[in-house]
C-alpha cells in the first residue's frame, strides 16, 4: 500500500512537470505578442488560490529583477501612472478670425496669457500670447487695425541681455512709422509690422542692422479694433519654436504716436527714432501650455 501511494505521487509530480514544460501551466502565461507583430508579450498575473493568496509563479530561466513589476494584465494599454509626461499639455491654437474669445489665448488674466496696457482698464489696448510647436500667437485688442503693431524677439536669451555680439542679434530697431528704438534692451533675431492689409517681417543680419522686408508670410485677421496674428517659429529663427525667448511690442500710428507699449514702462507718445526701451517680457521656458506665461517675467538690461 505504502508503495503504491508513493508510486502514485511520483506518477502524478511528474506528469505535472510535463505540463508546465509544455507551457499548459496557468500561472505566468505570455499572450501571442502584440497586434503589430512585434516582440512585446503581455504578462497575466498569478491567479488567486481558494485561500485567497496567489501561487507564486514560477521563475524562468531569466533574472527576474529585469523585468520589474509586472503590468496588471486588465489595465488598458497607456493606462499606467508612467504613461504620460506630467510636463506635457495640450495647446488648442486659437483660431485667427480677428476676434479673442473667452480662454482662446488661455488665462486671459494680466500676466499671465493677457496683458492691459493700463491694468484694469479693459478699454485700454489688450495684447495676448500664446504658442505651439509651431507658432507664435499674438492678439491686440482695443488699437486701431490700420495702424502698426510691432514686435521684436530674441530667441537665444542671454544674461545679461545685451552681452554678446551682432551675430548674436541688434541692439537697434527698425523704422516704422516715424518710430524706432534706438537701444533695445535684448540682442533681437526678428521684428515684425503687422496692420491691416499688409504686414512683413525681418530678421537681424548681423551686422547689427536688419534683412530686407519678406511681406505676406505672416497670417493675419482683423475685425473692429482687434486683429490676430500667427508668426510660425521657422520664419523667426532655424530650429524651429526655441526653448526660451524675450519679446517687447507697441502700436503706432502713421505719424509716429506710440501706444500700448508691452511692457507699459517702455516708451510711448512721439518717441521718434531714437527712443531707448527700458524692459521686456521674459520667457524663461517656451513648453507650450506649460512653460512660463508670456508676461509673467519682465527682464531689463
Amino acid at each position: 500500500m505504502t508503495f503504491r501511494r508513493r508510486f502514485g505521487a511520483l506518477s502524478f509530480l511528474i506528469a505535472a512537470v510535463g505540463a508546465c514544460a509544455a507551457g499548459a501551466c496557468a500561472v505566468g502565461q505570455v499572450d501571442g505578442g502584440s497586434p503589430d507583430g512585434s516582440s512585446v508579450a503581455r504578462i497575466t498575473p498569478p491567479l488567486p488560490t481558494e485561500g485567497g493568496a496567489a501561487e507564486p509563479a514560477q521563475p524562468d530561466s531569466g533574472d527576474a529583477d529585469d523585468a520589474g513589476t509586472l503590468p496588471d494584465a486588465s489595465a488598458p494599454e497607456g493606462g499606467d501612472d508612467g504613461g504620460n509626461d506630467a510636463s506635457t499639455v495640450v495647446v488648442t491654437p486659437p483660431t485667427v478670425d480677428g476676434t479673442v474669445g473667452a480662454g482662446e489665448y488661455g488665462a486671459h488674466t494680466n500676466g499671465q496669457n493677457q496683458q492691459q496696457s493700463t491694468p484694469g482698464n479693459a478699454a485700454s489696448t489688450t495684447w495676448y500670447m500664446t504658442w505651439t510647436d509651431t507658432h507664435l500667437y499674438v492678439a491686440v485688442t482695443a488699437a486701431t487695425v490700420t495702424e502698426g503693431v510691432v514686435v521684436y524677439l530674441d530667441r537665444a536669451p542671454r544674461s545679461p541681455s545685451t552681452s554678446g555680439t551682432n551675430a548674436d542679434g541688434s541692439l537697434i530697431g527698425n523704422p516704422y512709422d516715424s518710430t524706432n528704438a534706438g537701444a533695445l534692451p535684448f540682442r533681437a533675431d526678428f521684428v515684425a509690422y503687422v496692420k491691416s492689409g499688409y504686414n512683413e517681417y525681418r530678421t537681424a543680419n548681423g551686422a547689427g542692422g536688419w534683412s530686407a522686408a519678406t511681406a505676406g508670410a505672416l497670417t493675419v485677421q482683423a475685425i473692429g479694433t482687434t486683429r490676430e496674428i500667427a508668426i510660425p517659429w521657422s520664419a523667426i529663427g532655424a530650429g524651429g519654436r526655441p526653448s526660451a525667448f524675450s519679446w517687447l511690442g507697441y502700436a503706432t500710428s502713421s505719424t509716429g504716436f506710440v501706444y500700448g507699449p508691452m511692457p507699459s514702462d517702455n516708451p510711448q507718445g512721439a518717441i521718434g527714432q531714437s527712443s531707448t526701451f527700458v524692459s521686456f517680457y521674459k520667457v524663461t521656458d517656451a513648453t507650450p501650455g506649460s512653460g512660463t506665461k508670456p508676461f509673467a517675467v519682465k527682464g531689463a538690461p
